[in-house]
């Protein structure tokens, strides 16, 4: 008796191939994201602003509102700033990398493009709440302190506070991305058994017993 696995190893190609045509789609389209972003960054930033100013407005005295880039604060009182978001600032300069650190994941590697998006929407929401973050602090900065405490949480303390948000979302990134499926608890492990049968071969109640004499 024997068992032909063609049919099986068959079938196994074929889903690989169409997992990684999936795959290459994927990734191209997480590409094609990252360079929309870099060529719409003047939009891009002006939407930003839009964002910014809800979290500004939770710190800043006065009334916020967003035009362009721009975000204008203290809207009421007798100071009113503009708080510009330069390319540099924006969190276009966050999500790029993320996005091609994504693609570079689905290409090279075999997780699941489930997982990857997973690990790409967490970083992403990282990396956005931590530079509105930024943006806050420094508008309030600058409201309580003046030039120099504006300047203190632009330049060092919130620009850290990014950079180290930053990181963690790569990491998150890369750990829910390739984080190993583990067993189910309480799974059985799998056995595989052999069994060979040879139907033209018997034993009989004679075979069975080798060292049996026999009587007359």
């Amino acid at each position: 008796m024997s068992v032909s696995a063609a049919p099986l190893r068959t079938r196994t190609r074929a889903r690989d191939r169409r997992g990684g045509i999936g795959r290459l789609v994927t990734a191209g389209a997480l590409a094609v994201a990252a360079g929309a972003l870099i060529a719409t960054e003047a939009t891009t930033r002006a939407a930003e602003a839009i964002l910014a100013r809800e979290f500004i407005g939770l710190v800043a005295p006065g009334r916020a509102v967003a035009a362009g880039p721009i975000v204008w604060f203290g809207i009421g009182t007798p100071e009113v700033t503009g708080l510009m978001i330069t390319t540099m600032c924006s969190t276009t300069v966050l999500a790029v990398p993320l996005l091609l650190l994504a693609v570079a994941i689905t290409g090279i590697t075999r997780a699941p493009t489930s997982r990857v998006g997973l690990g790409l929407l967490v970083g992403l929401g990282l990396a956005i709440t931590c530079n509105m973050i930024r943006f806050a602090s420094a508008a309030w900065a600058y409201g309580a302190y003046g030039r120099e405490g504006f300047d203190l949480v632009h330049r060092y303390i919130g620009s850290l506070f990014v950079i180290v948000g930053f990181v963690v979302a790569i990491v998150l990134l890369l750990r829910i991305s390739l984080r190993e499926s583990g067993a189910r608890p309480g799974a059985a492990p799998a056995r595989v058994t052999r069994s060979s049968a040879n139907p033209s071969t018997t034993l009989g109640p004679s075979a069975s017993r080798p060292n049996e004499e026999s009587r007359p």
